[in-house]
């Protein structure tokens, strides 16, 4: 049974706030793509690397995999990033916090996100799902969604977990 996670990035992984200054670390896209094993790190912007390995909360990355391993679950990238990046590039931007192998697809273009969510769900038929953003779909995916207004926590994490074993 397949477990799919709709995962919005700002406000998710990427936490609402002024961001701390950063030296700029000519290495750290190189010492990346050896550590994490993955030479698509090293086709990135290195701005974009930076900007994702200071920006993203580890900790919020570590639940999501968790959820991912213990329910088998699958990522389809919901963000707006969707627009900038294609699937290798957001699997190689996840892969810096060890998302990118759970990366399996990005919802099309469009909007409300909701619906592009909906039509992905519909299109493939998913049974057991997850919407995880910061924008409220409550309404829309009743039993299916986290609201994360700021990153995802352990407080996150333990409703997700509820909603996915309720489904399965």
């Amino acid at each position: 049974m397949e477990n799919i996670i709709y995962l919005d990035i700002d406000g998710v992984l990427a936490p609402k706030r002024m961001f701390d200054s950063y030296e700029f670390d000519p290495q750290l896209k190189a010492r990346l793509v050896r550590s994490k094993n993955d030479p698509t790190i090293g086709k990135l912007p290195d701005t974009l690397v930076h900007q994702v390995y200071h920006h993203f909360d580890d900790q919020s990355c570590q639940y999501i995999i968790k959820l991912a391993q213990e329910f088998n679950a699958k990522i389809v990238v919901t963000s707006s990033w969707r627009l900038f990046y294609n699937l290798e590039q957001m699997k190689a931007i996840l892969n810096i916090f060890d998302l990118g192998p759970y990366v399996v697809d990005l919802t099309q273009e469009g909007l409300p996100r909701y619906r592009v969510i909906q039509d992905h769900i519909n299109a493939h038929k998913i049974k057991h799902y997850l919407v995880i953003d910061d924008l409220d779909m409550e309404r829309q995916f009743p039993n299916h969604f986290v609201l994360a207004n700021y990153r995802f926590d352990l407080d996150h994490y333990k409703q997700a977990r509820k909603l996915l074993l309720w489904q399965n």
